[in-house]
């Protein structure tokens, strides 16, 4: 009897250990290989990904940015061509991984968006073929991104612009830049840098509003049916804030009074401050909640359906706006922050009748052996901000001030351009902001918004926004005299028969 004990024993444990055979087994035949392949450390992924073919990025007008050069078996080189559009693209490392454009659309360029059929994949594995990515074209223009590298000239800041109401962006710059191609021998200059040339200003800026919040609150004087004409007492004095920070014109003017459509060209805070008062904490709480735009991710980009993102733009939540910081907050330099590309959309909203166009920069793909180009559309709708009454009254004040005003140097002949110029104070920096805009005979306008951090110069940002929208409309008037001359010609009307 103890001998059948102890060999039942044997037979159950034998059996335990078959079944944890079986089970491993089953294991390893079903979801260990994947779990092996794709472990970071596995040999052949780091052979197939440093071999991997990722496609080249091109330009709105299909000028190639970057390219991927193989390498015969070793890791292959990834050149950027084009030293305007650094910023704009982010870079490629088998060592320091991916960012900006790279990052966004990763999947596509690495090819792994792809789903390639039997023979395909079978001939692939039998010839030892890397994997190949997808093209991208972009919807930046390099010339636009070139005449704002030229005009920063050396200077620290971002310029973003957008077509209008497609809402492509045309040009995304921040500078200081660094050179991709040198990221893997330069890493560590770069990141130790003081100026951070790997941080992109365009996109992951934060900056005070200072004056360039006068537009909001103009936008509210509209809305309340409070005058634009009455003259303000002591117009050009200066405005002491409650956190230290001295506000005054934009211009040095002597002193006068002012209505706010000229204080508004000239970015006077004393007839906002007084106007601040006028309208209450209420309202100015209202006028942030209606009109800063906190706008959606632009990188990665919706069509890829990578990251989720709402359908509609958001607005900014704001902090509670109270008596002790209404002047701060309503003046620009309180608690909150905003970015180029938010100012650039509020300017896109004024010119688009009151709407805020969704931006995005993913124009077209290619895949791999394809001639044709696959077209993105941007299929979210705009958002409303203002009416159209309102949205035209702005658009009139702001050319004012382009006329009459600081942002003079935004002028440029034969174009319509309206705009507003006006400094901020963040710690010890000044910041120079111009945000505005440009209308084209076409269907698109542009909008642009430029912050300088190292200058009190507004004449410079007016005039980086004056050249960068002298330079995109060029670009949408040459694209609109193509359309029409590819488009299908309509037939003419049958003559009536008599």
């Amino acid at each position: 009897m103890q001998f059948t004990r102890e060999i039942n024993r044997i037979l159950f444990g034998i059996l335990i250990a078959f079944a944890v055979v079986t089970i491993s087994a089953a294991y390893w035949a079903i979801i260990g290989p994947d779990t092996l392949l794709n472990r970071n450390d596995n040999p052949r992924l780091v052979d197939a990904n440093a071999a991997l073919l990722r496609g080249a990025i091109y330009d709105r007008a299909t000028r190639p940015l970057v390219e991927t050069i193989p390498q015969g078996g070793a890791p292959i080189i990834r050149r950027y061509l084009e030293p305007s559009m650094y910023s704009a693209l982010g870079h490629f490392s088998h060592r320091y991984g991916v960012s900006g454009v790279e990052a966004a659309f990763d999947a596509v360029l690495r090819g792994a968006d792809l789903t390639p059929d039997f023979l395909t994949t079978l001939t692939a594995s039998l010839l030892h073929q890397p994997q190949r990515g997808s093209d991208l074209r972009v919807t930046f223009d390099l010339t636009v991104q070139e005449t704002i590298a030229d005009a920063l000239n050396d200077h620290s800041g971002a310029v973003i612009v957008m077509s209008v109401p497609s809402g492509q962006i045309l040009a995304l710059v921040s500078a200081p830049a660094y050179d991709p191609n040198r990221l893997d021998a330069d890493w560590d200059t770069f990141t130790k840098a003081p100026d951070d040339p790997l941080f992109i200003r365009a996109l992951q800026g934060q900056y005070q509003h200072g004056g360039a919040l006068q537009t909001a609150l103009l936008a509210a004087a509209l809305l309340v049916d409070e005058s634009i004409e009455t003259p303000y007492p002591n117009a050009t004095a200066p405005i002491a804030l409650e956190n230290g920070v001295t506000l005054n014109c934009a211009v040095p003017l002597p002193a006068m009074p002012l209505n706010l459509r000229d204080a508004y060209a000239f970015a006077c805070p004393a007839p906002f401050a007084a106007l601040v008062d006028t309208l209450g904490v209420a309202t100015v709480q209202a006028v942030f909640d209606t009109f800063l735009i906190d706008p959606p991710p632009l990188l990665p980009d919706p069509t890829l359906d990578e990251t989720p993102i709402p359908e509609s733009i958001t607005l900014t939540p704001t902090p509670l706006v109270n008596s002790a910081n209404l002047r701060d907050n309503a003046l620009g330099q309180g608690q909150f922050t905003t970015t180029p590309l938010g100012m650039a959309m509020m300017a896109a909203a004024i010119v688009n009748d009151g709407n805020a166009p969704h931006p995005y920069v993913l124009h077209a793909t290619r895949a791999p052996g394809i001639s044709a180009w696959t077209t993105t559309t941007n299929t979210r709708t705009s958002f409303p901000v203002m009416t159209i009454t309102t949205a035209r009254r702005l658009q009139d004040i702001m050319r004012n001030a382009v006329v009459n005003g600081a942002a003079q140097n935004a002028a440029r002949p034969g174009i319509d351009i309206g705009g507003h110029a006006a400094l901020a104070y963040s710690g010890e920096e000044t910041l120079a902001w111009f945000v505005g805009f440009a209308t084209s005979g076409a269907d698109e306008s542009v909008a642009i918004a430029v912050v300088l951090e190292d200058t009190a110069d507004l004449g410079l940002a007016a005039d980086i926004g004056g050249r960068a929208l002298d330079a995109a409309k060029a670009v949408i008037r040459a694209e609109a005299a193509v359309s029409a001359l590819t488009r299908p010609a309509t037939a003419a009307p049958a003559a009536p028969a008599f």
